[in-house]
């Protein structure tokens, strides 16, 4: 109050001239400390968000074999090294962004808060009291985020923007697998219908087993289909298998694997894991053959066929604009590989190439 100047810098101007370098220092490190922390969030909701079929498949680098959960995710580390320069480019000054940081921070407050109040009741906890603590923490919440809605065109529009696009992407992602799944459901073969053709013309039969991966546990997968029309040949036995995201972090190992038999030579295998685990098909037919679900096979021979899906955007279905189709087809087109996805070993994997007019 004595030096109204001091109001430009107080953090520095606050302390002695002979500790302002140490406190650079100090800066420095509470924000690498501070950025870590967001980087590593991102790097967990992202995976989040993939098993819960909201964003394409990416690449997801475990950093530690001791602890579940340290990973890596390139294209992620990059979309934030590219939006922060942009960021600090466009803005030019802290001061620049100071807006965009107080609206985004206002408005998770309210975000954080909302959640909460839906988690507490939930687990049952007394609506009356939720209502009523959370209600108060809203409130301030909602007062913070309207005394910040004023540097909306001060740089409050940045997060935003970037927070409507990832949602769009998402969304786009999602509608886009319905209407796939939707194709898949009208081209893919009954298991009956397929078992009658197996008799009325029985392929040559290959030794070994033939694990064929599949988003759904009805009808038979593309890839089997096509592979059988156009080499016409079969393994002895065959394990149709679908891997589901379950809406909770960890899947135990006795609720993992769920087999229905279709006939002596096909079974149907679904494997389960928790939005915070790694999808690893090999160890789920492990714990199959381990708990007696599947006959004893060594999984080293196993021959993993997977579908490589292009996608056409034509218009031809309803429920999403062309251009957001082609988005969709852009997206699809840069996921990772689902043998690569799953943990299957490269050389057990064989992709069947199938196109998609949507």
């Amino acid at each position: 109050m004595n030096e109204p100047n001091a109001i430009e810098n107080p953090f520095y101007i606050l302390a002695p001239t002979w500790s302002h370098y140490p406190l650079i220092v100090l800066a420095t490190m509470a924000t690498v400390i501070a950025s870590q922390s967001i980087i590593s969030g991102a790097f967990s909701l992202t995976q989040q968000a993939i098993q819960l079929g909201f964003l394409p498949r990416m690449n997801i680098v475990h950093t530690a074999g001791h602890e579940i959960g340290q990973i890596y995710m390139p294209v992620v580390n990059w979309a934030l090294a590219c939006g922060t320069l942009a960021a600090v480019i466009g803005f030019g000054s802290s001061d620049a962004l100071a807006g965009a940081f107080g609206i985004a921070v206002s408005l998770l407050m309210a975000i954080t808060t909302l959640m909460a109040t839906f988690v507490a009741l939930h687990w049952k906890h007394n609506p009356l009291i939720v209502y009523t603590v959370n209600g108060s923490f809203l409130l301030i919440d909602l007062l913070f985020l309207a005394s910040t809605s004023t540097k909306l065109q001060d740089g409050g529009w940045f997060p935003l923007l970037i927070s409507l696009l990832i949602c769009f992407l998402m969304l786009t992602w999602r509608r886009g697998e319905e209407i796939m799944d939707q194709a898949r459901i009208e081209i893919r073969q009954s298991s009956s219908a397929f078992m009658k053709d197996l008799q009325r013309n029985p392929p040559y039969r290959l030794p070994g087993t033939a694990v064929v991966l599949g988003r759904m546990m009805r009808g038979i997968p593309l890839a089997l289909t096509a592979n059988l029309k156009f080499n016409h040949v079969l393994h002895e036995k065959m394990l149709l298998v679908a891997v589901e995201a379950a809406e909770v972090p960890y899947v135990s190992v006795a609720d993992r694997v769920k087999v229905t038999p279709v006939s002596d030579c096909l079974s149907r295998v679904e494997l389960r894991f928790g939005f915070m685990e790694k999808p690893n098909v090999p160890e789920g037919l492990g714990a199959a053959i381990e708990h007696g679900h599947i006959p004893p096979s060594d999984l080293k021979s196993l021959t993993y066929f997977t579908g490589h899906e292009t996608i056409i955007p034509s218009g031809r279905r309803a429920g999403m604009a062309p251009w957001r189709e082609a988005i969709f087809a852009l997206m699809h087109h840069n996921a990772q590989r689902p043998g690569a996805y799953f943990n299957i070993p490269n050389a057990q994997v064989l992709e069947i190439g199938v196109e998609f007019a949507i």
